[in-house]
């Protein structure tokens, strides 16, 4: 087997592959539909504040960009939770691997001292 053997089989789950997997994977989603959601809401502030034509829009156009604003700010916010998911993920996954090959190593040691 390539998991550690842990005495719980708890964090046996939460340490398994699958798991880190998936918060790498959940970060790089997030990561990128908050990136494409950045770009969109600062275009759609910058043309609501220079008040395209081609924005047929009946309220307050500062207003709105400002409202645009304000949620890509958020955006970025969201942005920096999914690289420090994918950050974390990767972190947990070196650390995995060295706690495997250590125990892999005294698992050799010992059949050898027998």
């Amino acid at each position: 087997s390539d998991s550690p053997t842990f005495a719980s089989p708890r964090v046996q789950i939460l340490a398994s592959p699958s798991i880190m997997s998936c918060l790498e994977d959940c970060g790089n989603c997030c990561g990128l539909l908050s990136a494409i959601g950045i770009i969109f809401l600062l275009c759609l502030g910058a043309a609501l504040d220079s008040k395209a034509s081609a924005i047929d829009f009946k309220g307050d156009h500062s207003e709105a960009a400002r409202n645009c604003y304000i949620a890509a700010v958020i955006y970025v916010v969201f942005l920096a939770l999914s690289v420090c998911c994918i950050r974390k993920a990767k972190a947990d996954a070196r650390e995995e691997a060295e706690a495997a090959a250590e125990l892999r190593r005294r698992e050799e040691a010992e059949e050898k001292s027998s």
